[in-house]
């Protein structure tokens, strides 16, 4: 990233309507079947330093996903995962309830901003909220990620999850 705080550049970068350009295409990512998907984040039809990767585990006996929001490093995430416990730090107990939890879950930038740096994105998002209970699908958590994120996504080109590669 060039110029300005790199608060003020996500900042900017969150409060303009974006959109995902190309065709979602899954590869392999890691041990177990996991898949990827990276698309591009267009501002005004034009390139940005950001991307939205999507992590699917097809195989996995329970629904498992992770979408990310990515500008160098990751700034924005959902986690949804009902096994991996997620503990906040101690500073935001009365804040934020519940402060562990088991459920899925997401990691907003406006929570984890107070970890930037000027020059840098945090290492690591270290708080997080449940999501809201009526999100329990992927298409919902995929619309849900774009609506908070300002992100435009046409019907027509709606990303799926990959299908199961084995049998169990």
């Amino acid at each position: 990233m060039s110029g300005g705080s790199v608060l003020a550049l996500i900042d900017d970068l969150l409060s303009v309507e974006k959109s995902l350009e190309g065709i979602p295409v899954w590869q392999p990512a890691g041990n177990g079947g996991e898949q990827r998907l990276v698309m591009p984040v267009f501002i005004k039809g034009r390139s940005s330093e950001a991307s939205v990767e999507i992590d699917a585990y097809p195989n996995s006996p329970v629904l498992r996903f992770r979408i990310m929001l990515n500008v160098e490093k990751c700034v924005w995430r959902i986690d949804y995962t009902e096994y991996e416990r997620h503990v906040n730090p101690v500073d935001t107990f009365e804040a934020i309830t519940p402060y562990s939890f088991t459920e899925p879950h997401y990691h907003s930038w406006l929570d984890n901003r107070r970890y930037c740096t000027k020059s840098s994105t945090p290492k690591r998002l270290l708080i997080a909220r449940p999501l809201p209970d009526q999100i329990r699908r992927f298409d919902a958590a995929f619309r849900w990620f774009c609506g908070e994120l300002n992100i435009s996504q046409l019907p027509s080109n709606m990303v799926e999850l990959p299908s199961r590669t084995t049998l169990l």
